[in-house]
């Protein structure tokens, strides 16, 4: 194979390298959150149960 030959092999690899790693291989973007503002209802709401499981769970303080 000739130095040419070699050469130009190597520029369309490297072509193909960088479109694959460009478009093929790129993450796609990521979705845009429905509620800028906070959370969502289904969010409050767990929050809450998750509350009030940590009050049954916590230990109870000794009283003297």
């Amino acid at each position: 194979m000739s130095k040419r030959a070699a050469i130009v092999i190597a520029i369309i690899a490297l072509a193909i390298g960088l479109f694959a790693g460009r478009f093929l291989l790129s993450r796609p973007p990521s979705p845009v959150a429905s509620n800028p503002g906070g959370q969502s209802a289904s969010d409050d709401d767990a929050a809450a149960s998750a509350s009030r499981a940590m009050t049954f769970t916590q230990p109870k303080a000794t009283t003297k």
